[in-house]
């Protein structure tokens, strides 16, 4: 379960950036980042127990993964992996987002 270790990151990178106790986080995560947001949640419980994010709440923006065609254009959701244009059928496109795994804000308690 690489959730875990990610969580961990995130604490540490929080822990030089912030001063003062966390109250909540949000992340957002692309639908092809790899990351189950359950197992994120579960590993954040675990994680944050006595550090500066203890009783934080997470907050996870889901960033569905989308491409743009460069044959017609389109902007397409890429559903079920299917690396298609819907729209004209090529394959020869750009993703735009679906990979992200960031921290977007941080809410912290003076």
């Amino acid at each position: 379960m690489h959730e875990l270790t990610i969580v961990e990151s995130i604490i540490d990178i929080l822990r030089g950036q912030v001063k003062g106790k966390i109250t909540s986080i949000k992340l957002r995560i692309g639908e092809m980042s790899g990351v189950v947001p359950d197992a994120l949640r579960f590993s954040f419980q675990i994680a944050s127990e006595g550090t500066i994010a203890e009783g934080a709440t997470l907050y996870i923006e889901h960033v569905p993964l989308t491409a743009k065609c460069s044959d017609c254009s389109e902007t397409f959701h890429i559903q079920n992996y299917c690396f298609e244009c819907y729209m004209c059928g090529g394959s020869n496109f750009k993703v735009i987002t679906g990979r992200e795994l960031m921290i977007e804000e941080v809410e912290v308690e003076d």
